[in-house]
Formats: structure tokens, C-alpha cells, sequence
């Protein structure tokens, strides 16, 4: 029930939202209000707990039924809702004083909306074509060039798959003895969820949406819509744990991770823009996330949910600032000292550099990988490199002075120095990072 009332709450909010886009910071505060108070309120309030609604006790957690389709809202869901909220709240603060798009609050309120239901809704079949509607929401949000039709492209060739995919279960329910049917399913799974995520050979859009879109456009697709595909595959792994048990699963996730991980890394040492820069980060991200998958257990599982979040907090960090060093044409503040600084504190954080909030979590992976794979871990260590090279090689020009463009507000170079603090305190004590 509660999954229920956040999800009217914001619904609500993406309306309201519509009606004040001329008001344009008005409906930005609000979202991020409505947003920081759901996540903070899912986050706090027990799910064994209880309300009375016209006279019954009802859950806050649980499952309910609703149109048909049964709402789950368990501890997996819980964390994926708070992070989700909280990395909206996030958003839309930033694009307070940084995004000029009227659209942003509302649109990215109703993109929210549809993201939070693919969390809670089952089967996951059904999750799945809600996630498709976000994705194609989420496109109102970009300025409808490549990057936007690769995006879209490769999250509509993702579809079919785990549609063939739940029909082959349902026959494999009635006919238990053809195992061929799981291991079909398994790779159609696969399949999908690697042209979702942005795998090798699957990445072209990644990079693509980066350098021709708006950062915190493109920050929302990166965070939310990246964050919710994760959850949703590790709510696949659980309902359907013979994925994870398949021979070639290790096997297939560690050479989709090196290989991401590998080619972002020497992309990254190219220079191709600020944009680019954040798409190639983005995968070497996504690719140690895999390879923290594949270690599967507990202990995976708890750095998988702890690297997604540094991840958010590091695409965050650059995007907004990028957005103030004017990698947004005909953005309406001018341009930040801080920028420069929270881009390379954000693309640090991403690539896993030391003392930055990243690196916490990244140092996690190595000392799981380094015993069995220390070739592996050499690989992924000059891979980040490379992403610290094209820093050094973008640095120098956003460094320069833009004396024809008036210098920003001082709320832009407040929120970049705290995002910026964040990046590296949360480096520096990571014991505020809960693991769960």
C-alpha cells in the first residue's frame, strides 16, 4: 500500500508540475520536495508496520492487488524506490538553477512515476513493458537527435526478449522435463538486459546520448532509468535464480564486464568532448557492476547496491557540472567556476579514483577479484586510467576563462561545491554508506 500512495503522491506531483512549467523553479522545488519526502519516508517507515483505512488495518509493505496486477513492495523494492526518490530529489534540485526546459520537472516526475511502478508491479513481464513506456517518456526530454534514436532503438530491441522469454516459462511450467526452454529463456534474458545496460558490442548509444544531449537529461537516463534496469535484473536473478546458476553465467558476465570496462577505458583516453567523456565513464561503471554480478552471493549482491550508488552520485556530480561549464548551448546561467571542479570530481568518483566516493566501493571489487584473477584487476586499474587521461587532456580548455559569458548564480556554484564535498567526503568516511 504504501508503494501505492508514493506512486499517487507523484503522479499527483507530475500534474501539478505541468500546470506551473512557466513557474519553472516553482515546479522544479516541488518535485524535488515531493521526491526527497517519499524517498526519505519510504526509507524510515517499517514494512511490517500498519495504518487503519476506513476501518481496516492494512500494511505498509506487502503485496496488494491493483488493476488486475498484483503490487509488491518487499526489502528489494524498498531500496530500490528510496533510491530512486532520492536520486529524482537530487535531479531536481540541481536543475533548479542549471536546466532551462520548461518540461523537466514534469516530464521527469511522470518518467519517475512509471520507473517506481516497473519496481513494484509483478510478474516482472509486466515490469518490463512499464520500463519500455519510461524509456519512451524519458525521450521527451532530449532534443531528438542520434543519441536519443540510438537510446531508444536499443530499449525497444530489449522488449521482445523477456516477453518470448516468460511465454517459454509458461511452458516449461507444463512441460518440466524440457530443460532446453530455460536455457533459451536464459539467453534471451541476457540478451535484452545487455542492450539495455549499454554492454559490448551493444554500447553505441551510451556515448552517443552523453555528447548530444543535456547533461542532466541525460543524467536522469543514466540514473534512474540505468538504476531501475539493474533492479529489475537482480529481482529476475531472485524470482528466477537458475539464471544464476547456469554454467556459462560467470564465464559470459566476466567478458561482457572486462570488455566494457576495457573499451570505455580506451575511448576514454580520446578526446571527444565533456559528453563523451561522461558516456565512456558510464561504461567502465557498467562494466565493473557486471563483473561485481557475476561474483554473485551476498557479498556481490551488497557491493552491487553500494556501487550503484556511487555511481548515481558521481553522474550527478558531472553532469551538473558540465551543465555549468556550458555543455548545454543556450543554458540561462552563465558560466561556473566550480564546473570544471564537480566534472572531474564526478568522473574521478565514476572511474574509481581515490579519495573519491567511487573508489570505496571499486576497491571492494578488486579485493574480491584480485585472489582468483589478478590479470583481470590490471586491466580494469589501466581502464580507469584511461578515463583519468582524457580528464587531463579535457581539463586545460574547460579551465580557461569565458569572458563573454556572465559568470553563474551563486546557488550554481553552492550546489556544485556540495556535490562536489559529497563526492569526496563520502571518500573520505565512507562509513555513512550503509550496506544492507
Amino acid at each position: 500500500m504504501l508503494a501505492l500512495i508514493g506512486i499517487g503522491l507523484l503522479l499527483l506531483t507530475a500534474v501539478l508540475t505541468y500546470f506551473l512549467r512557466r513557474w519553472r523553479r516553482v515546479s522544479l522545488l516541488l518535485a524535488a520536495i515531493v521526491c526527497a519526502a517519499l524517498g526519505l519516508g519510504i526509507a524510515l517507515i517499517p514494512l511490517e508496520g500498519t495504518f487503519s483505512f476506513r476501518g481496516q488495518e492494512m500494511a505498509f509493505g506487502g503485496a496488494v492487488t491493483f488493476l488486475g496486477r498484483s503490487v509488491v513492495l518487499g526489502p528489494g523494492a524498498q531500496v530500490g524506490l528510496t533510491f530512486l526518490f532520492l536520486s529524482g530529489a537530487a535531479l531536481f534540485l540541481l536543475a533548479w538553477p542549471l536546466e532551462s526546459g520548461d518540461l523537466y520537472a514534469p516530464v521527469g516526475s511522470g518518467v519517475l512515476v512509471l520507473l517506481a511502478a516497473a519496481l513494484v508491479v509483478r510478474p516482472l513481464v509486466y515490469a518490463v513493458l512499464i520500463l519500455e513506456l519510461a524509456v519512451a517518456f524519458s525521450v521527451l526530454l532530449l532534443r531528438g537527435g542520434m543519441g536519443g534514436a540510438r537510446y531508444l532503438t536499443f530499449f525497444v530491441l530489449a522488449l521482445p526478449g523477456p516477453l518470448v522469454a516468460h511465454w517459454l516459462l509458461d511452458m516449461y511450467a507444463l512441460t518440466p522435463d524440457q530443460t532446453g526452454l530455460l536455457n533459451t529463456a536464459s539467453l534471451l534474458i541476457g540478451f535484452s538486459f545487455a542492450l539495455m545496460l549499454g554492454l559490448v558490442p551493444f554500447h553505441p548509444w551510451v556515448p552517443a546520448l552523453a555528447r548530444r544531449e543535456s547533461p542532466l537529461s541525460v543524467a536522469l537516463i543514466f540514473s534512474a532509468v540505468g538504476g531501475t534496469v539493474w533492479f529489475l535484473l537482480l529481482d529476475y536473478l531472485q524470482t528466477y535464480p537458475w539464471l544464476g546458476r547456469s554454467p556459462y553465467w560467470s564465464s559470459a558476465l566476466t567478458a561482457l564486464g572486462v570488455g566494457t570496462v576495457v573499451v570505455g577505458g580506451l575511448l576514454g583516453t580520446t578526446r571527444r568532448g565533456w559528453g563523451a567523456l561522461l558516456g565512456y565513464a558510464v561504461m567502465v561503471d557498467t562494466g565493473m557492476l557486471v563483473l561485481a554480478l557475476g561474483r554473485g552471493g551476498a557479498v556481490g549482491m551488497e557491493l552491487e547496491r553500494a556501487m550503484m550508488l556511487t555511481r548515481a552520485w558521481g553522474v550527478l556530480t558531472m553532469a551538473a557540472g558540465l551543465s555549468a561549464v556550458g555543455a548545454t548551448e543556450g543554458a540561462e546561467h552563465g558560466r561556473s567556476p566550480w564546473g570544471a571542479v564537480a566534472a572531474a570530481a564526478g568522473l574521478l568518483s565514476l572511474a574509481g579514483f581515490p579519495p573519491t566516493v567511487g573508489f570505496v566501493s571499486r576497491w571492494g571489487l578488486y579485493r574480491l577479484l584480485f585472489p582468483e584473477q589478478p590479470l583481470t584487476v590490471l586491466a580494469l586499474l589501466l581502464a580507469s586510467a584511461g578515463l583519468v587521461v582524457g580528464l587531463l587532456r579535457m581539463l586545460p580548455h574547460a579551465l580557461v576563462p569565458d569572458l563573454s559569458r556572465p559568470r553563474a548564480l551563486l546557488a550554481v556554484d553552492l550546489l556544485l561545491l556540495l556535490a562536489t564535498v559529497g563526492a569526496i567526503g563520502l571518500g573520505l568516511f565512507p562509513q555513512f554508506l550503509i550496506y544492507r
